[in-house]
């Protein structure tokens, strides 16, 4: 039997898993672009796929079952038309595509973070795997983004990275140098009884 705290994250991470299924399925007919549609695509599947392994971890009547995470989907839905947006949705690739990274990211930490409160073993590990299947999805989002122009990560100069180290007291942890000094001490006492 499952601890109620596995339990418990469980049941939260299934509600939430529905209302972004949903939101990823709205943005596949609202998306003009093929490879953002094949990555939602993606992100719908293995949440999907997600969903399914949870159940099965709840499910009590098979807690002797050996139970994996499935791989992300590589071969998405074919691209639908566009369907035509009523006038109240103004929402650019970019938001969706940017909104897809963020949901991906946050599901990625959250998995992380449960797996770590999480008590049975099978079921931290599967969560871990969940996690960087997440991971997998907000990188791929990430690189097209930046690919179109829509995110990008300044690159901090040589003179920034320098100052962020010089912002460090100047004496350091030295573990080495303690060492060394702890031994020329032990051997100064031991020296110190055998006088």
């Amino acid at each position: 039997m499952l601890k109620t705290v596995d339990v418990g994250l469980m049941a939260n991470h299934l509600s939430s898993h529905q209302g972004v299924i949903r939101r990823l399925e709205l943005y596949t007919k609202l998306t003009k672009n093929q490879q953002l549609n094949q990555i939602f695509n993606q992100q719908i599947g293995a949440m999907k796929n997600h969903v399914q392994v949870m159940n099965m971890l709840l499910n009590p009547h098979q807690t002797n079952q050996q139970i994996t995470v499935p791989p992300i989907p590589q071969n998405g839905m074919q691209m639908q038309q566009p369907q035509p947006t009523p006038a109240d949705i103004d929402i650019t690739d970019r938001d969706m595509a940017l909104d897809a990274h963020f949901t991906a990211t946050a599901m990625a930490n959250d998995n992380f973070v449960s797996a770590s409160s999480m008590k049975n073993i099978q079921v931290k590990h599967l969560h871990i795997e969940m996690a960087m299947q997440q991971f997998q999805l907000a990188e791929q989002h990430e690189r097209l983004a930046e690919q179109m122009g829509w995110m990008t990560h300044p690159v901090a100069t040589t003179t920034e990275q320098q100052q962020a180290i010089s912002q460090m007291p100047p004496q350091g942890f030295q573990p080495y140098r303690q060492m060394a000094n702890n031994g020329q001490m032990n051997g100064q006492n031991q020296q110190h009884r055998y006088n």
